[in-house]
């Protein structure tokens, strides 16, 4: 391909080669664009992302239920939040790392905790109820261990 800009064209191929500007995207860093020249050099912030999963269960029968995950995962869809929705009706392994990491007093006195369950990597976050009470006050960023209204325009979610 670079044979094909050989004659007249080189000359300005080569031109744009030397002055270029990268812009550093990675799923797990967030860095500055960059312009490099013969005496700088680009120097990258980095921000490790940390990921916002939310547990939700598909085959549930509760309509109660399947509205509190609806309105949890259309939040964050509405406001452009990077997040994994996991399905622990279909991935056991899933189901129980939830379970363990749930704060003991999180847990119900009876059962197993419902849900959506929200959590920024492995840190819990909250149930349904503490997202509908975060959401009231208008703290869902702060309750989601985000910096500021980071969303998928900036590609990255900003962890705290």
């Amino acid at each position: 391909m670079i044979e094909k800009y050989r004659g007249r064209a080189c000359a300005a191929f080569e031109s744009s080669l030397s002055r270029h500007t990268l812009t550093h995207t990675h799923t797990h860093t967030r860095a500055r664009t960059h312009t490099h020249t013969g005496r700088a050099r680009a120097r990258a912030s980095v921000v490790i992302r940390m990921v916002i999963r939310v547990y939700v269960a598909s085959s549930s029968g509760s309509l109660a239920l399947k509205k509190h995950q609806q309105e949890v995962v259309g939040f964050l869809e509405a406001n452009r939040i990077n997040f994994e929705e996991v399905d622990i009706t279909m991935l056991e392994d899933q189901r129980l790392w939830m379970y363990k990491n749930i704060p003991e007093e999180k847990r119900p006195e009876k059962g197993n905790p419902l849900p959506p369950q929200i959590f920024n990597g492995t840190v819990y976050c909250g149930d349904y109820e503490d997202f509908f009470l975060s959401k009231e006050v208008n703290t869902v960023f702060s309750f989601l261990g985000l910096n500021s209204q980071a969303s998928g325009k900036d590609a990255e979610s900003e962890a705290v």
